[in-house]
């Protein structure tokens, strides 16, 4: 019985965790929508991108792949890492943004991901 009781505990912390990363996923690409609106031509972006001190790549002939679709968005990419932070000595957690354009260099979506990584 306390197993059950520990284990209950267990998960409803870690449904806690998931839905606080989730919910900081959604208001970085709120915010970066704010300052980028879809439409925004790419070549804005990048300015935002240097205004903000934003090491941005980019791509004038790829979008980008969303991990969680698994759809290619666009036909011209802008990447950045927004953060990294060692959680703990075995793990980083990385979170980057990616903005895709239309053949006419306009914004079409935006797509924040958070990753974590271990040896």
């Amino acid at each position: 019985m306390i197993y059950r009781k520990f284990f209950f505990v267990l998960f409803v912390a870690m449904v806690g965790i998931v839905m606080t990363a989730c919910s900081s996923i959604v208001q970085i690409r709120e915010h970066l929508l704010e300052k980028t609106p879809i439409g925004t031509k790419f070549d804005q972006v990048i300015s935002f991108c240097a205004s903000n001190n934003l090491k941005c790549y980019h791509s004038d002939t790829a979008g980008y792949l969303n991990q969680d679709t698994g759809k290619v968005v666009g036909v011209k990419s802008i990447w950045t890492g927004l953060s990294e932070r060692k959680e703990s000595p075995l793990t980083v957690t990385s979170i980057s943004a990616y903005w895709g354009f239309d053949k006419d260099g306009k914004l079409i979506d935006i797509w924040v991901w958070k990753t974590i990584d271990a040896p």
